[in-house]
């Protein structure tokens, strides 16, 4: 009981230091041009390019602030960098180096999905919040990337709580003097079969 209050309190600090930093505050962002969006308002490409849209119902966090989440465990990291996917298969046969004890979601940031890869997304977070129900979700990708935005944006909308959002990523992990850990992409069901060997 201890500990989950110390987890509480530690998640209204992040957010006090959020909000008191302007990340928090959709006012302190430019909307970006439409045209940039679909329908849904999920980001169309270029993806790589600086992030100037609010992200209502997500907490966004600086350095500082994801540090501290990470820092008061259960969190369940999602990394959802992309990667080519091509008749049942994922093309890379190499890790991907991330934040470690991340887990590796491709693809779920594109701006639409198709059902099997809303299962895919669906299914995953289902089974995080099966081991740790309250814990927060944090989607991240490098910095700079509507990817992790758009799939925060995706959980909002799913009706997922206690989101967040790590706009820096991979770079500012890195950035703030932190190693990587090798991952595998998590496989979807309909995956042909691995080509990620640890």
């Amino acid at each position: 009981m201890l500990a989950q209050s110390s987890a509480h309190s530690v998640r209204r600090y992040i957010l006090c230091l959020a909000w008191a930093s302007g990340v928090f505050s959709g006012a302190a962002l430019a909307e970006a041009p439409s045209a940039a969006f679909n329908q849904e308002g999920y980001r169309l490409p270029p993806f790589k390019a600086p992030v100037t849209a609010p992200l209502p119902g997500v907490t966004t966090l600086d350095d500082h602030a994801f540090q501290a989440l990470v820092e008061a465990p259960p969190v369940i990291l999602v990394d959802v960098n992309a990667l080519l996917w091509s008749d049942g298969l994922f093309l890379q046969d190499s890790p991907h180096l991330t934040i470690p004890n991340s887990v590796w979601l491709p693809n779920v940031g594109a701006p639409a999905l198709e059902d099997e890869w809303i299962d895919y997304f669906t299914d995953a977070l289902d089974v995080f919040r099966e081991y740790a129900e309250a814990a927060p979700l944090v989607f991240f990708c490098r910095a700079d990337c509507w990817l992790s935005w758009n799939a925060a944006r995706r959980a909002e909308a799913m009706g997922y709580e206690e989101l967040y959002w790590y706009p820096n990523g991979v770079d500012g992990w890195q950035a703030s003097g932190h190693s990587l850990a090798a991952v595998c992409p998590q496989l979807p069901a309909h995956a042909e079969r691995a080509t990620c060997e640890p």
